[in-house]
């Protein structure tokens, strides 16, 4: 399973596979972990099967970034 801090990989039904979210909590029954993107910090409560260790850089939609 995983532990809180671990960084992980999140398989997205629209995305696919995006990465570098960290484990912030997990529900005492193992239903539910809640992770946050470690780069928008957004957060969100996903099902263990949906997450693997991380792999990948950090996930980001490029047409949202800030252009300089």
């Amino acid at each position: 399973m995983y532990d809180i801090g671990d960084i992980v990989d999140l398989n997205d039904q629209n995305f696919g596979w995006r990465g570098q979210y960290t484990v912030i909590t997990q529900k005492s029954n193992f239903e539910l972990i809640k992770i946050q993107n470690l780069g928008t910090k957004s957060q969100q409560f996903v099902s263990p099967d949906k997450l693997r260790r991380s792999r990948l850089s950090q996930f980001f939609v490029k047409s949202l970034q800030i252009k300089k």
